[in-house]
């Protein structure tokens, strides 16, 4: 006879089991004029996190492309909030 595990978490009526995020992450370049300076923004939507920051357009788009093609933090809603390192309300 074959033993039958019994589930030890339980799921009450109206549970929501934690999943990914509804809307998919998309990841774009924009220009921005800090100072004198003109800088490339990558930035995520919809969590309007500043991903990056490049001098060259060319550089933000490899990271914009990389992230729009694999799509790396999906599952976690996005980038983690503690490796932020902009916030793009903030600049």
């Amino acid at each position: 006879m074959v033993k039958k595990k019994t589930q030890k978490v339980r799921f009450h009526r109206g549970d929501k089991r934690p999943g990914v995020l509804e809307k998919k992450l998309k990841y774009k370049v924009e220009m921005i004029k800090e100072g004198k300076k003109i800088l490339w923004h990558v930035l995520e939507t919809p969590t309007d996190n500043v991903v990056g920051k490049y001098f060259f357009e060319d550089d933000a788009n490899v990271l914009a492309d990389f992230q729009n093609k694999h799509r790396v933090w999906q599952e976690n809603g996005g980038i983690p909030r503690f490796l932020w390192n902009y916030i793009a309300n903030n600049t």
